[in-house]
């Protein structure tokens, strides 16, 4: 029989006692920013901290990628939230200049994770029970190798937690869970190339944007002659076209060849933390 969050432990707290007692021994007195991403997981740490009353800002960080039914949720229930843009000029400029972001060249990622001046301590909705990864390098409170303080209140909670917390409180969630999807993330995440296809059916405006930016950097290593800067060769350019390229990515996550090594199917799910996927305590911080 499964555990409800409101079961007690010996000392007569639940998950939800513990979780608020998490957030007040370490976020009291301290400049707190609540790392909201519109999932399920960010809507519980928002939550959380309003009944800890303790006082806080809550922040999205744009990117571009991001869908649009996120973005009107956020908009719509959580008006409060801010917004900051992570990029410094438009999509299809940036991926001329980048190139499409792939698995080990996650750019889109990158600008998601700088982390916001003016606070002490972010909370965010890390659970060790999304993947052995997580599990691994993430604790209930922990530092950054950059020296930034981070705490996961709910680290400990399962999905059915996660769920029984919100349907209890009656909240809404993103209209995209109820089309199946289990984590939200970004459109067409290389990290998760069994996805990337439906993505660009279900968002074509976002994927022909993609493929525009695309070819103006097909276009651009071929009138470098095939080389950068550095005189290394444009891999991509051995698909033979833009298009070829843009379609092996589609499947693959890269415009050169497959990746040996598998991904975990996990999208980014730390927009605006200042957190990647492989931050997270250090060896010393057990």
């Amino acid at each position: 029989m499964s555990m409800s969050i409101h079961d007690k432990y010996l000392d007569g707290r639940d998950k939800v006692d513990v979780a608020i007692a998490r957030l007040r021994m370490n976020c009291t007195g301290k400049r707190v920013l609540c790392a909201f991403s519109g999932g399920k997981d960010s809507q519980v740490c928002y939550h959380l901290l309003k009944e800890s009353g303790i006082p806080f800002a809550a922040q999205y960080s744009i990117t571009r990628f991001e869908p649009p039914e996120l973005i009107d949720f956020i908009r719509a229930h959580y008006p409060d939230v801010t917004f900051r843009r992570a990029y410094t000029m438009p999509l299809i400029d940036e991926i001329e200049y980048r190139g499409l972001p792939n698995r080990w060249m996650r750019w889109c990622c990158k600008t998601k994770h700088l982390a916001t001046p003016g606070y002490d301590i972010t909370v965010i909705g890390v659970r060790a029970a999304e993947s052995v990864r997580r599990a691994k390098n993430w604790r209930t409170f922990g530092r950054k190798r950059d020296g930034e303080w981070y705490v996961c209140p709910i680290f400990d909670w399962t999905d059915a937690d996660v769920w029984e917390y919100l349907n209890g409180k009656d909240l809404l969630h993103c209209s995209l869970y109820d089309e199946g999807q289990k984590r939200i993330g970004c459109v067409c995440c290389p990290l998760v190339p069994s996805r990337m296809r439906a993505d660009a059916a279900r968002w074509p405006k976002t994927a022909a944007m993609l493929f525009r930016g695309h070819c103006k950097n097909f276009d651009k290593a071929v009138a470098a002659g095939g080389r950068t800067k550095r005189g290394t060769a444009y891999r991509m350019l051995e698909r033979g076209t833009a298009r070829a390229a843009f379609e092996h990515w589609l499947d693959t996550g890269m415009t050169i060849k497959k990746a040996e090594a598998p991904t975990d199917e996990e999208p980014c799910l730390f927009a605006g933390t200042g957190f990647s996927e492989s931050d997270g305590a250090t060896e010393d911080q057990e």
